[in-house]
């Protein structure tokens, strides 16, 4: 196995301020467990699969 597919990104990757619209890539696990109220200053996600935000 490549030892570089084991490393973790470190640090801010955005080369600007994320914008409304941009697409993100995420992995996400048990998001059916997230009885949350959104955070101010958090993200809105569209699940592209079963369209939930």
């Amino acid at each position: 196995m490549d030892p570089a597919a084991n490393q973790v990104a470190r640090g801010n990757k955005w080369t600007r301020a994320p914008q409304l619209g941009d697409l993100v890539l995420a992995k996400v696990s048990r998001p059916e467990d997230w009885n949350q109220e959104p955070a101010p200053r958090k993200f809105f996600v569209l699940f592209f699969g079963t369209r939930e935000m």
